[in-house]
Order: C-alpha cells, then structure tokens, then sequence
C-alpha cells in the first residue's frame, strides 16, 4: 500500500497489554494486522467511531476512548484529549509515576489543543505532514513553543511517500525537539537528559 518502510515486526509477535487507536483510519486501525494479532489478552483502546470496524477484526476487549475518558493500565494511566481531524478522533496523554507524554494523534491546529500547557508534558509526540487533516510544520512549532514540553518528536511521516515531510523542518526550529530513528528503542530518561 506505498509504504516507504517495512513494519518493524508481524502483526502476531506483538506482546502487549493494550492497543491505542486514536481514530479509524487505516494507518491508525490497520484492518489487515488486527485480525493477525493474538488478542485475546489486549485491550483495544479507540473512539467509540472505531468500534465497529475493531470488533469486525476480531477484537474482544474494548473500551472507548473517547475525550475525557482515563483508563489506568497497569502503571500507566491513558486519557483521551481533543484532536481535530477529519473523523471522530483523539490524541493521548500518558502518565507513569511523574512523567507525561503528548501523543496528538492526527489532528490539525486548533486553539483547543493549548490548553494542554498545564499540563507538564515531559514529550510531545506531534504529527507534522500537513495534509490528510493534519497540522504542517509551522502550525506544529507553533503548538510545540504553547504547549511548552521538554521534548517535542515530530511524527507522521515517513510510512507512506504520498503523505510525508522532512521531520527536520521541525527539529531544526527548536531547540529541544528530536526525530527518532526507525526501529530504535529509546529510554524516556536518556531522551529526556539528552535535550
């Protein structure tokens, strides 16, 4: 499907404890790798608009996640926040012991999406492409330097050729931004120390 890199793994070696969808697009539920997934033990975490094409994959454990709801999952505890996107969507904040991570999802510019700078983000996870319902690299700095994190990560880019920008557009303007290496695992303190 014009992929630029291959999936770091198959669909049935993943091992986790819960799958975060944050709308239902194909890059977010990906209809040919749920069904392969060993679910039985997930739990599938996405706006009440992905139900139905989650269930029709075969999953079992669902909860929605719509704005405003918090599950804590193990240690962490996920709550869903306002994107604006083209369908019915989310972005996530996740909180372990004092640390909080951003992820905005697919989502563009909105003045809604500030009133996240209350709330300590340590990293910052923000789409960057500018099309498809997304933000553009301006509008992205222009959210990082509001919302004020201590590490902001460009992402959406790079998976599909019709749908993707230089994430160095975005590091290059800030002075605590990163873009992380494909397939590469990274420790939040190390990140975090690093910038």
């Amino acid at each position: 499907r014009g992929r630029m890199v291959k999936a770091p793994f198959a669909p049935e070696e993943l091992k986790c404890d819960a799958v975060i969808c944050t709308h239902d697009h194909l890059d977010h539920v990906d209809i040919d790798a749920i069904p392969l997934m060993n679910k039985e033990d997930m739990l599938f975490l996405a706006p009440t608009h992905a139900k139905q094409t989650l269930l029709s994959c075969g999953v079992t454990h669902y909860a929605e996640l719509d704005v405003g709801a918090s599950y804590d999952i193990g240690s962490l505890n996920v709550t869903a926040v306002y994107a604006c996107h083209s369908v019915p969507a989310v972005g996530v904040l996740i909180r372990h012991g004092e640390r909080v991570i951003y992820i905005s999802g697919d989502t563009e510019y909105d003045k809604r999406l500030e009133e996240l700078s209350g709330k300590n983000i340590d990293v910052m996870f923000i789409c960057i492409n500018g099309k498809l319902g997304n933000m553009n690299v301006k509008e992205a700095i222009r959210l990082t330097e509001r919302i004020a994190p201590r590490v902001g990560v460009p992402m959406h880019y790079g998976m599909f050729e019709s749908n993707t920008e230089d994430p160095r557009k975005y590091t290059s303007r800030l002075d605590n931004a990163v873009a992380l290496e494909y397939d590469k695992e990274y420790d939040l303190e190390e990140l975090l120390r690093n910038v």
